[in-house]
């Protein structure tokens, strides 16, 4: 009989106790198929909402700039480079921009969105869309327009005046003649009370007549002599706007009596009309518009000074616009827009401020090339009909730089007549009309300190003085620009204002109005054929210290044919292209 050992029993134990471990091996794969499934399906789920994923941005993204585009063509609008659809004698500003029967068209009283200006598929309808294709992908957008300062039309003032001569304690009246005597006459100036003009802000123009004032001449019943004497007197008219924005402006004029005995006197004004920060105050007058005509038949007299006040335009708009994309996609911008109200004179096609007391003379070099063409000739009047255009000369000078002027005339060919004009700031000895902020240094460096601060709050400002700017803007694109030093010109448009040296190439384009205040020296180098329209005036003076006017330069060398000339439709361009975009963001 044959023995087991007892190792043997030990495997069977061990086997024995295994048993139940049976099929785990199984369950375990199954575990990491499941694992592996979920895994698999996820990656499934997740591949899926990742494509999904991209088509919505991709929609999004295209809603985005369906967006953009409306707010590009909201700017091309309010910048008058888009003709209106339904009326062509409207007009684009900031404050037509606001008044629906011109904003959406006449008999479209709804939600400003520039509905006759942009080509909505309903213009009457607020929820139209202007359509907008690219490729095989369609959308749309709708813009509206809302006004930030919603009192901008109303206007608060008040008036004082100053007659020449008169004694400290009342500067407002003047007694001429002896007083007591036979020939004694009072001439009294009566300010302007504060006035508040309130015109219908959906009308266009915004105007209202009113008064500045008003004259009184008095004679005692002991004044008896028909021959009293009323020399020629200077006098101030000055308006203090409060509302909407303060300003300050003085009107000029002259006293004189005309016929003491038939009780006749005239006071001429220098100006018709002036500008506050873009209210309008208009001398309203019988011809001629500049006199106003005094009478006293009966002692004393009064004489109104009438005026019509236009509302200025808003500062700030505030532009949404609505991008719709496909499925169903929608973004929404909005954007503030601000200008500021620029004033600007032209009284030729170059202005020159000369040397006070002429301590210097004018430096003129307009070339030895027979091509260029100088002109003060209206470019945008090109011929005397149906009416000619205003004389205006080719270059304004002061009177002491006359005969410097025509020196510095190289090729008289090309400079049209009249030639040389005199400035004047008195009404006398001159011919054409000095810009008041040319009347002395104090005055030019208070206007160019104000077009700093305006380009500053609009975003204009640059400073030039790591060693200059080139200004290199689009033609179609005017701009309100302060360059604060040396700047060199090569294209542009719109209100340009450099106070270092100018340079400028034969080849330069420029529309609009520059200003050359401070430095005083503009440099015009090389050939070409470029065309410079609109304004130009150049002054120079100390323009953080004191003291009066310098001489300022004008030089141009080499040859080419460009041309330099007045032209009104650019100066008003400019003058209207100080809007900018102060923020965007979504919402």
């Amino acid at each position: 009989m044959k023995t087991i050992p007892m190792q043997t029993d030990s495997k069977l134990q061990v086997l024995n106790c295994r048993a139940d471990e049976r099929g785990a091996a199984l369950v375990t794969m199954l575990l990491l198929s499941m694992l592996l499934l979920a895994a698999g399906g996820a990656l499934i789920v997740t591949t899926s909402m990742s494509a999904s994923s991209a088509i919505e941005a991709t929609a999004e993204m295209q809603a985005y700039y369906v967006a953009e585009a409306g707010m590009q063509s909201a700017l091309n609008v309010l910048r008058g480079n888009v003709k209106p659809l339904v009326t062509a004698a409207d007009r684009m500003s900031l404050r037509t921009a606001i008044i629906p029967d011109i904003s959406n068209g006449p008999a479209n009283t709804g939600d400003l969105r520039f509905a006759g200006w942009l080509p909505y598929n309903t213009r009457t309808d607020p929820t139209s869309l202007v359509p907008v294709t690219v490729g095989a992908v369609t959308g749309g957008y709708r813009v509206t327009v809302e006004n930030l300062d919603p009192d901008s039309h109303i206007v608060e003032y008040n008036t004082s005046g100053v007659i020449e001569g008169s004694d400290v304690a009342t500067p407002f009246q003047r007694t001429f003649g002896t007083v007591g005597g036979a020939d004694e006459v009072t001439i009294r100036y009566v300010a302007e009370p504060l006035t508040t003009l309130t015109p219908n802000p959906n009308v266009n123009p915004l105007t209202l007549p009113s008064n500045l004032g008003s004259f009184v001449i008095e004679r005692p019943i002991t004044s008896t002599n028909p021959g009293a004497i009323i020399g020629t007197t200077d006098f101030e008219l000055t308006v203090t706007q409060t509302k909407p924005w303060a300003a300050t402006i003085i009107f000029e004029a002259t006293i004189e009596a005309v016929d003491i005995a038939a009780t006749s006197v005239e006071v001429t004004f220098r100006k018709v009309s002036m500008k506050a920060d873009g209210t309008t105050y208009a001398l309203n007058f019988p011809a001629p518009a500049d006199v106003l005509s005094l009478t006293y038949t009966s002692s004393p007299g009064t004489t109104l000074v009438p005026a019509n006040v236009t509302a200025p335009d808003p500062k700030r708009l505030l532009i949404k616009s609505y991008g719709f994309g496909p499925r169903g996609s929608e973004k929404r911008l909005e954007m503030m827009v601000t200008r500021v109200n620029l004033e600007f004179e032209a009284p030729a096609g170059v202005t020159f401020r000369g040397a006070s007391l002429c301590t210097e003379p004018l430096v003129l070099d307009t070339g030895a090339s027979g091509a260029k063409e100088y002109s003060g000739d209206d470019y945008s009047i090109p011929g005397p009909d149906p009416t000619p255009p205003p004389v205006r000369p080719t270059f304004g000078v002061s009177a002491c730089d006359v005969d410097d002027a025509n020196a510095g005339i190289k090729k008289p060919g090309t400079v049209n007549n009249p030639k040389v004009g005199v400035l004047t700031s008195d009404g006398s000895g001159g011919t054409i009309e000095q810009p008041s902020y040319l009347d002395n240094a104090d005055k030019a460096r208070a206007y160019l300190n104000g077009l700093q601060a305006k380009a500053v709050s609009a975003g204009r400002y640059f400073n030039a003085a790591s060693g200059g700017i080139t200004v290199n803007d689009p033609l179609d694109s005017a701009m309100f620009t302060f360059v604060d030093g040396n700047a060199t010109l090569t294209a542009g448009s719109g209100f340009l204002v450099v106070t270092g040296t100018l340079t400028m190439r034969g080849n330069t384009d420029f529309k609009g109005v520059i200003l050359v205040l401070g430095e005083g020296k503009i440099v015009r180098n090389g050939g070409g054929n470029g065309e410079i329209l609109g304004g130009i005036i150049v002054a120079k003076f100390d323009r953080m210290g004191s003291g009066g006017f310098q001489a300022p330069t004008f030089e141009t060398n080499g040859g080419g044919n460009s041309n330099v000339q007045y032209d009104s439709t650019s100066v008003n361009t400019a003058v209207g292209s100080s809007m900018s975009v102060s923020g965007v963001r979504e919402f």
